[in-house]
């Protein structure tokens, strides 16, 4: 049970012994980075309880649990943005409301896994809410976000709240041992600049291009901050071409200005991780309390880009704001 799981200790130590106890809660609330072992430990929760091999439990060896690695078990559903879609729509979540009550098809319970749980739009929010509130005693609720704080208090206050954090460099070795496609230089630099994402590391191997992408991307942003005013339009441009990836680069910004956030408040990055020239230039660049109000302009936009928006319009917004904060 959980054998699979690298760097997240205390929390499986934690979920075994609700199993044990038979004190399971009906709703968890998993957050942290993004790939950093959240759906995974939700697979292998789900795999813990259902398991008919009694002797052990979550074994991965019957047919209960590789049809939940595979994604196929009746009473484990998992829902999340649909492919090219930014958010979780409340219509989804009122098809996963309308199965609740159906008994489980074989054991005891039904596992509902909200992906990206901070991607559904507030009205989606509002319907999982009642069902939170007045829970069916065979329904679990795994909520997993990369930022809790964009869920609603009422629905966090529901829910048992286990926090992931960044994987050791050392564990995250473990996790992509398995990849010898990958020579030994490659897998370095990727758990170099994986932010302790066993996920994100994995990522980078498989697309080379994401690394030069991104240092591509604060080099403009860098040249914003130090007063150039195209950039605000033509990152803008480019952020808008894609939802998804307008996304994905957002999140990569929250990130590295909480990276930035710790140099400043004078503490080293997680697990000492050497900063590199960007670290370097942004930490001499910005002050602390700037700094912190341009994760919450970051944070605001995230909020933002979950309806139907203009994206153009709304990067071109969230640049300017960040410039005047530079600015002073």
């Amino acid at each position: 049970m959980f054998e699979k799981i690298y760097g997240h200790q205390s929390i499986t130590n934690h979920l075994k012994k609700e199993i044990a106890r038979k004190e399971v809660s009906h709703a968890y609330l998993f957050s942290g980075i993004d790939g950093i072992g959240k759906k995974k430990t939700a697979r292998e929760f789900a795999k813990a309880l259902l398991c008919p091999e009694s002797a052990h439990h979550g074994n991965g060896q019957c047919a209960v649990c590789a049809q939940i690695d595979h994604d196929n078990y009746p009473d484990v559903k998992i829902i999340g943005p649909k492919a090219g879609e930014a958010s979780i729509k409340i219509s989804q979540v009122r098809e996963m409301i309308s199965e609740l009550s159906i008994k489980p098809y074989s054991g005891n319970w039904r596992i509902n896994i909200i992906d990206g749980a901070e991607k559904m739009t507030p009205e989606a929010q509002n319907s999982l809410l009642k069902s939170l509130e007045e829970p069916l005693n065979y329904n679990i609720f795994i909520l997993m976000t990369s930022h809790p704080q964009a869920i609603l208090p009422t629905i966090q206050s529901r829910c048992q709240s286990y926090h992931f954090q960044p994987l050791s460099l050392k564990d995250i070795e473990k996790v992509i041992a398995d990849n010898p496609e990958f020579d030994q230089k490659a897998k370095a630099e990727a758990i170099m600049a994986a932010g302790g994402s066993p996920g994100m590391a994995l990522y980078f191997l498989n697309n080379s291009e994401i690394q030069k992408e991104r240092t591509h991307y604060l080099r403009e942003l860098y040249s914003l901050l130090k007063g150039d005013q195209i950039k605000v339009f033509t990152l803008a441009e480019t952020l808008a071409n894609d939802k998804g990836t307008s996304q994905e680069i957002l999140e990569f910004f929250i990130h590295w200005f909480y990276e930035i956030d710790l140099l400043l408040a004078g503490y080293p990055l997680p697990h000492q991780e050497v900063p590199n020239q960007a670290h370097k230039a942004y930490h001499q660049l910005l002050e602390n309390e700037k700094n912190q109000a341009i994760i919450k302009t970051l944070f605001e936009l995230m909020a933002t880009i979950q309806y139907n928006v203009n994206l153009r319009l709304q990067w071109e917004k969230c640049f300017i704001k960040i410039m005047k904060i530079q600015k002073g």
